[in-house]
């Protein structure tokens, strides 16, 4: 039989209200105006919690890169209770968050807390649990999921779960926003082209809109080997940062995520979706100067952290997973933006490289800054700091670079690898097999 609950009021790391109390003989001395006002102030101080204050941290120096965005976390407080803050002095920054603090932050920012729910009965999680009311409301409000029929409530989050819990939390904060985007790119339901379903991993819908968002904070240089893939456990100084984007978010990013209502594709060959798909399944990964592998163990050097710049993106699809030669056997955007052909936008071709330069069409190939992977459609698949990683970004989006500094593409499929229709139920000629597979675009469907 289901339980209904009503949580406590009871504020989880913040100090208890004191009674009020003046010494005798002060009380006595002090003009009744003074006396009153000293009340008043030892009353507010016990009914409001303390404003957190980084600084009382002792594992947060002040050089740390995410200093900035747990001050202004921890100093939030939603419903008596102060975010993210778990551990007393310490903050644990380097610490992955658990999937119970993590209900508690969700359930705060949702500002749920208080609410009323059908307890479910779960074998790890008990009804002393401190975090009891908040795991609850979690679940019932699909915040979170469970893992096997438990909750796990001390395991790590992974970064894909942490964005799809905040991508979720901020629906609930903005619910006038249009978020279609999260029915049609779902990974059951995203037909890019008529009866073909590339099969994007569980969270590609969450993925690309939490991009758009900008949770994800890019590394830049040496600081590449702090950067997460969404396997990875999510740290707290991350998670921090993505929630004070959250409670930032600007309503111009909410609006935009009507650009992803619809994506759709011309019609595409065998070769052409297989590449596609393939590539669908690194959406997420982070940018990497110099990287072009999904693991630290580049064939072509070690990396800071797994993961792809933008010309190292299209060597990992093209060159390394599918065996193209590319153009002039150059690594960087410029120099495989040399060679020739060069196709204008109105000739380009599903999985065409693509290059962009300050001038645009007119610029030269050792100006140009950028590279990706062209789809179809104005759409696109690339690597950038922008988004922190591999998303995916249109063309036709009126004052964005993506628009105007785009100079020309690069082909390196056949001819008779390009659009051709192949029914639903046909297979693919050819079958590579990459190196690594690429099996963590397939985590649990639960959060």
């Amino acid at each position: 039989m289901q339980r209904i609950h009503r949580t406590a009021a009871r504020t989880i790391g913040a100090p208890a209200r004191a009674a009020v109390r003046l010494p005798r003989r002060l009380a006595g001395r002090l003009p009744r105006s003074l006396l009153l006002a000293a009340l008043l102030t030892g009353l507010l101080a016990g009914l409001l919690p303390a404003v957190a204050d980084a600084r009382q941290y002792r594992d947060v120096k002040s050089s740390h890169w995410a200093k900035r965005y747990i001050d202004e976390v921890t100093s939030k407080v939603i419903d008596g209770r102060r975010l993210m803050h778990d551990y007393g002095a310490s903050f644990k920054p380097g610490k992955a968050i658990t999937r119970a603090h993590l209900a508690r932050l969700l359930v705060a920012l949702a500002g749920k807390h208080g609410t009323a729910y059908a307890a479910r009965e779960l074998p790890d999680v008990t009804a002393d649990h401190c975090y009891y009311d908040d795991i609850q409301l979690a679940l019932k409000y699909g915040l979170m999921g469970l893992q096997g029929g438990e909750f796990k409530p001390d395991a790590a989050v992974l970064l894909w779960q942490l964005d799809r819990s905040l991508v979720l939390v901020t629906k609930m904060r903005n619910p006038r926003a249009d978020w279609t985007m999260l029915t049609t790119l779902s990974s059951a339901k995203w037909q890019p082209n008529p009866g073909w379903f590339p099969s994007p991993p569980s969270y590609f819908a969450t993925e690309v809109a939490a991009r758009w968002l900008e949770y994800r904070y890019n590394h830049h240089g040496q600081a590449d080997a702090l950067e997460l893939s969404v396997i990875d456990p999510a740290r707290r100084a991350d998670v921090a940062y993505s929630v004070y984007k959250l409670l930032n978010v600007s309503a111009w990013r909410l609006q935009g995520l009507r650009n992803f209502n619809r994506i759709t594709f011309p019609t595409l060959s065998a070769r052409q979706r297989q590449i596609a798909a393939f590539a669908f399944k690194w959406v997420g990964y982070p940018h990497i100067y110099g990287g072009e592998f999904p693991t630290k163990d580049s064939p072509y050097g070690y990396q800071l952290h797994g993961g792809f710049d933008c010309s190292g993106f299209t060597w990992w699809i093209m060159k390394i997973s599918f065996k193209y030669s590319m153009p002039l056997g150059g690594r960087s955007a410029a120099q495989m933006a040399a060679a020739k052909p060069r196709i204008t936008r109105a000739k380009l071709q599903p999985l065409d490289l693509l290059y962009w330069a300050s001038g645009g069409a007119k610029a030269s190939a050792a100006s140009v800054y950028h590279a990706g992977l062209y789809l179809g459609n104005g759409w696109f698949i690339h690597s950038t700091g922008s988004t922190g990683g591999v998303s995916l970004a249109s063309l036709d989006w009126t004052d964005w670079a993506w628009k105007k500094d785009f100079a020309w593409g690069g082909r390196l499929l056949k001819k008779s690898e390009l659009g051709t229709y192949v029914t639903p139920s046909a297979s693919p000629s050819v079958v590579p097999t990459p190196s690594p597979s690429p099996s963590p675009a397939s985590p649990p469907a639960s959060p």
